[in-house]
Parts: structure tokens; C-alpha cells; sequence
């Protein structure tokens, strides 16, 4: 607190959440009735979050700890769930809230897990078939208040809610992703006593424990910027479908998307849809709190490109989408 004003950290800077919530967000029409945003619509609509490229510095040499030494974490603190290639993590988001990126390595397999506190987005990305191992950073830039990553490697730069890159020599091509899921410390340390975590020595002096946009505790309770109000930045398209901070399940099938409301997720246990022709069912897991949407393939069903995120954020990247409330 800065006398009697909350800060939030953007794109590096420090700027109170509260006057910028008030400001009416400035129209953008670059978006088709019928179409989804094009790459070129989203790279033009990049606006400044505050100070420049890697102001919000990326964790590059993450460290982990066991679960008997994360002492730093209570039960109710939120953290990120990975289960990728035989090894299980968690993400706290005390931690990421500070640096949005980390750039870690997974069962061999380099992975940025990547968290966008203005949208509640996290997204764990690969680099596709083909293309080099990839590290990211922050370029200090919002799409669709959306954290604007770019790549060091080739200097493209990608929408994290998207994942595709929307200029640079890799303009048009699509991370692979890797779900995570919202939980809490207690819930995941309960189902995986075994789990490794990102600790808070990260190399950089940030107030761990202390959130600069709010609070998520006893989600979905939430305080601040997460609570209520409108997006901070511009946006390419809004519905008043459903309220701007409420969080949906995010679906990515082939070009086709759907978007479930969690609270449907969580009062009837299983939404099933189909979805570019094929069946998703997104299923409420009790033991974490959360969901988890699988497809079907073949006789079998397998993990889908699935996320939660604000449903400002989601529409304003998908106004075509299927929605389910």
C-alpha cells in the first residue's frame, strides 16, 4: 500500500489499479463481426503497460524445493499444478504474480510456464515441431490486456493468452501448450505429497507473499483488481454475456473454441460439448478444486488445450467462440 492506494505492477511499473480501473477503456473496432482478431489486429493493437522490455524480469534459473520446505506457502495460497512427463510441480502465484514468466525444464522438455495476472492466465508453452527451443521475456506491452511475451531467440512476439506469434520471424506459428491448473497448497500438496515447488529464490528482491492486485484467498472470493470492473487496458471486443472478471474454462479444438462458465463446471460435475467434431467433457476434480477438460480420441480421452481465464480476456481474443453458462 502506498498511502491509501493499491499498486499493481504492469508491464514493470507501478501504477494504482484503482484510477486506471475507472478510466473507460478507448474503443477499438480493428475486430469483424464474424471474425476472430487477426494477427495483424492484435500486433497493432499492443499498448505500453509502463516501463519497457523485461521490466517484469522472467525467472530464469528456477529453483525448487520439497513440499516439507515451502514453509513460505499457507494452505490457502494459490498455486499452479503441473503434471508433464513423469515430474509434478507447483507454480506458486505469489511467485509468478512478480515475474509472469518462468522459463524451466520439464522431464528434458523446456517449458515457460507462463501467468498473466491482469487476465488470469496460466499457460505452460513449448516450442512446436520443427522450430528451436525457445526462452521468453516480457516486452512490457499488453494485447487485449493480455501480457505480450517475445522470444529470445527470434524477437517474435506472442500474445500468452493466444500462443501464436503475431510478428517476427515466427509470426503465425503456435506454441504447443501444457495445462496447469488454479488450486490450492493445501489441495495439491494433499494429491501430490511427492510435488516439487518454485521457490522464492529467484535471484531477485520481490515482496513474496504480498499480491499488488489483490487477493485470491478462499477463491472464489476474491478482493482488488481480481474481484470486479472492467479490463484496465483496451480490449478488441467485450460481451456482457457474463460479468468481466468471471472466469470460464477456455477450450481449444482445431479453429474451433469454447468457453464454459467454472461455475457451471463446479455445480453440474461434468459439461460435455462437442467441439470442432470432436467431444470435450470438462469434469470438476474435487480433491483439487478445479476442472480438467479432456477429448476424446479414438475409444480413449486425452488432455485438451484447455485454461482458466477472465472472460473479458477470453472473448476479446475469441468473439466467435461457443459459450456455455
Amino acid at each position: 500500500m502506498i498511502g491509501a492506494v493499491t499498486v499493481l505492477l504492469v508491464g514493470g511499473g507501478v501504477i494504482g489499479w484503482q484510477a486506471l480501473s475507472d478510466r473507460p477503456s478507448d474503443p477499438v473496432t480493428a475486430v469483424q463481426v464474424g471474425q476472430d482478431p487477426s494477427l495483424e489486429a492484435l500486433a497493432d493493437s499492443a499498448v505500453s503497460g509502463g516501463p519497457g522490455k523485461d521490466g517484469i524480469p522472467s525467472v530464469d534459473k528456477p529453483r525448487f524445493v520439497p513440499a516439507s520446505e515451502a514453509g513460505f506457502l499457507s494452505d490457502d495460497d494459490p498455486v499452479f499444478g503441473l503434471e508433464h512427463r513423469g515430474e509434478v510441480r507447483a507454480y506458486p502465484q505469489l511467485v509468478l504474480v512478480w515475474h509472469e514468466i518462468v522459463n524451466d525444464t520439464v522431464g528434458g522438455e523446456p517449458l515457460a510456464v507462463t501467468y498473466c495476472p491482469l487476465t488470469g492466465t496460466v499457460i505452460g508453452f513449448a516450442a512446436p515441431p520443427g522450430v528451436q527451443d525457445l526462452t521468453f521475456g516480457t516486452t512490457g506491452k499488453l494485447v487485449n490486456s493480455n501480457l505480450l511475451m517475445y522470444d529470445r531467440q527470434t524477437g517474435s512476439q506472442w500474445p500468452q493468452l493466444l500462443g501464436a506469434a503475431v510478428d517476427g520471424p515466427l509470426k503465425g506459428t503456435k506454441l504447443d501448450t501444457v495445462p496447469l491448473v488454479w488450486t490450492t497448497w493445501q489441495q495439491w500438496r494433499a494429491a501430490h505429497p511427492d510435488t516439487e515447488v518454485l521457490s522464492t529464490d529467484t535471484g531477485a528482491l520481490r515482496s513474496y507473499g504480498s499480491d499488488p492486485y489483490g487477493s485470491y484467498d478462499s477463491y472464489p472470493d476474491r478482493s482488488g483488481y481480481y474481484a470486479k470492473g472492467g479490463p484496465i487496458f483496451p480490449v478488441l471486443a467485450t460481451s456482457g454475456q457474463l460479468a468481466d472478471k468471471d472466469v470460464v474454462i477456455g477450450v481449444r479444438v482445431g479453429k474451433e473454441r469454447l468457453a464454459i462458465d467454472k461455475d457451471l463446471v463446479r455445480t453440474a460435475r461434468t459439461v460435455r460439448a462437442d467441439v470442432a467434431g470432436t467431444r470435450v467433457e470438462a469434469r470438476w476434480d474435487d480433491r483439487l478444486g478445479t476442472a480438467h477438460v479432456v477429448q476424446q480420441v479414438g475409444e480413449g480421452w486425452e488432455p485438451a488445450d484447455f485454461l482458466d481465464s477472465m472472460w473479458f480476456a477470453w472473448y476479446a481474443f475469441y468473439p466467435n467462440g461457443q459459450v456455455r453458462t
